[in-house]
């Protein structure tokens, strides 16, 4: 749709298939804005900066301050991969951020999109949407001022839950810039570890992504507590199936593996990477590749002898500080 939301339909849906002579028009910030907040409580309003649209009941600071937050992260994403050589593409749908002014609020519009994860998480992008929905994330239950802001953002705890927004900005990003593509089966381990390898901006800076791949510690110390009994699988499993991702007693250091070896292959073989971005970008649409097919394709891109792969990735991990 020129909102950006994808309807997928199977075979036995498709009831005629036509085309005209009318160029598709994707639909301006203002008109997803309206879109969106016909289906939002009636207290939302829109904040808008150059790339992004706050849909928001939140204060007005926290949504400016979120719209200042997510432009830099645009500015840090994009020149990072276009140092990397890769041609990024202007996103053609509005980007759009919905915020709750309350968790509350937040789990009870949203529980029907996600389930009853919803309890566990502060925010989500949706694929098939294209939004990422969230909610105030210091706590003021929507009524923070731009000088309580600062005063927030110096508790771990906060600054940690902020880490959230801009994890799902960053697959909105990746997805709508040509880095990832919405509609092609891209693993997990490569969607979550380009999220968390972006999930270290300093907040309070103005140029908070001007060291893009700065060490997530959080996630390298999950990664070197999960080493004592990390199966000798582990790598395979990761790259082969999301399967690690969708159960509760792995997830944690599934996550943690995923932001390992993508800050290792981004930072040792980046061109390898980025190749292997294209190989994931050309599959074909609403297909989904077999677990052999996911391994091959990771052979083809870093060399066919994993063990050895996986020995180099520990040792430079080992090495970090």
């Amino acid at each position: 749709t020129p909102i950006g939301v994808l309807m997928p339909l199977g075979p036995s849906e498709v009831v005629e298939i036509s085309t005209d002579i009318t160029p598709f028009e994707p639909a301006r910030q203002e008109e997803a804005a309206r879109y969106w907040l016909q289906r939002l409580p009636k207290d939302f309003q829109a904040y808008t900066t150059a790339h992004f649209v706050v849909l928001h009941n939140a204060s007005r600071d926290y949504a400016r301050w979120c719209g200042s937050l997510l432009e830099r992260l645009y500015s840090g994403f994009t020149a990072y991969f276009s140092n990397k050589g890769m041609t990024i593409e202007r996103p053609i749908f509005p980007l759009v951020i919905v915020v709750f002014a309350t968790r509350q609020q937040y789990i009870e519009h949203c529980r029907g999109e996600v389930g009853d994860g919803i309890e566990k998480i502060q925010g989500h992008y949706n694929l098939e949407t294209n939004l990422v929905t969230t909610y105030d994330l210091t706590g003021s239950n929507g009524t923070a001022t731009a000088a309580q802001i600062a005063r927030y953002l110096v508790q771990p705890e906060v600054r940690q839950a902020i880490t959230t927004l801009v994890h799902e900005a960053t697959h909105q990003l990746a997805n709508n810039s040509g880095v990832t593509c919405r509609w092609t089966d891209t693993p997990q381990w490569v969607s979550e570890g380009l999220a968390m390898f972006f999930e270290t901006p300093d907040l309070r800076s103005t140029r908070g992504w001007s060291t893009v791949g700065a060490l997530n510690y959080d996630r390298l110390q999950q990664f070197r507590s999960y080493l004592s009994r990390r199966p000798s699988q582990s790598l395979t499993n990761l790259i082969r199936d999301n399967s690690s991702f969708q159960n509760l007693e792995t997830a944690r250091d599934a996550y943690a593996e995923a932001w390992a070896l993508t800050y290792f292959l981004l930072q040792q073989k980046g061109r390898m990477f980025m190749s292997y971005l294209d190989r994931l970008r050309e599959k074909p649409p609403l297909v989904y590749d077999s677990p052999e097919t996911r391994i091959e394709d990771f052979r083809q891109a870093f060399g066919g002898d994993l063990e050895q792969l996986e020995q180099e990735f520990l040792r430079y991990v080992s090495r970090l500080r």
